[in-house]
């Protein structure tokens, strides 16, 4: 069974209708990106699945368990976690009061074990801990978005648009992380605009068009369809042995 499942969903926010019936599955443990140019629905998808927008019609399923109609709070308790790409840490906070909070309500052993792994994913958090996060880099705050929605353990985590902004050191940095959580049991669904990046590291990919599904497959499929990668990536084809030399070449 799917973990996620979404089926002909229509969403949007008032009046106005972004995405017009999209499906798509997301298996357990699978890296699956959302990709699409500016204004595609991406950003509307994965704040549909946390009750964020306004369902018109279809249905957003975990496993058995129906979505659409549900608060955030009860989405959330399915074991869902969403980092959004803005307001992801209490700025006025230090690195480690945010984590503290995360993990308030974990035995002391269980939430000094989980600042362990914290920082074992993300060593710059643990040399920077007393620091507000309103002063971090732009990578940094991401790292410790990504450690507080991981703080919560859940099935899955969805992601919009972790790289934004970023140096490529940082990006190759978050990917990697994510690709070690994904292989350690974590589902995942990142929103991304950019595309040739995360498509080194996920396993599996829809491309968006105006609110529809354009295009899905493996890295590999995408990556050398050139309608697909010229029309709605932006970035340059590449051939299937290219393709093949440069995914996951950084792991």
């Amino acid at each position: 069974m799917s973990l996620l499942t979404i089926n002909q969903l229509t969403a949007g926010y008032g009046k106005l209708e972004v995405l017009h019936g999209i499906s798509l599955a997301v298996e357990p443990g699978q890296f699956v990106a959302i990709l699409g140019p500016n204004g595609s629905g991406k950003s509307t998808l994965v704040k549909s699945v946390f009750g964020l927008t306004r369902i018109f019609g279809g249905s957003i399923a975990v496993e058995s368990t129906p979505l659409v109609g549900l608060p955030t709070e009860k989405i959330g308790r399915q074991g869902l976690a969403y980092i959004p790409q803005r307001e992801n840490v209490f700025t006025s906070m230090t690195i480690r009061d945010n984590l503290l909070l995360a993990v308030r309500k974990l035995s002391q052993a269980a939430a000094g074990h989980s600042l362990t792994e914290v920082y074992q994913l993300f060593p710059i958090l643990e040399q920077r801990q007393a620091q507000r996060a309103g002063r971090l880099s732009g990578g940094e705050r991401q790292m410790l978005a990504i450690a507080l929605g991981w703080l919560s353990r859940p099935r899955l985590m969805l992601l919009d648009e972790p790289s934004a902004g970023l140096s490529p050191l940082f990006v190759k940095e978050i990917f990697r992380v994510l690709r070690h959580l994904c292989d350690s049991g974590l589902t995942l669904v990142v929103v991304e605009q950019n595309a040739r990046s995360v498509l080194r590291w996920c396993d599996y990919a829809y491309v968006l068009r105006e609110g529809q599904v354009a295009f899905q497959g493996t890295s590999a499929d995408i990556l050398t369809d050139e309608e697909t990668v010229k029309g709605y990536l932006g970035v340059g084809r590449i051939n299937t042995a290219e393709a093949q030399r440069t995914l996951r070449d950084e792991n």
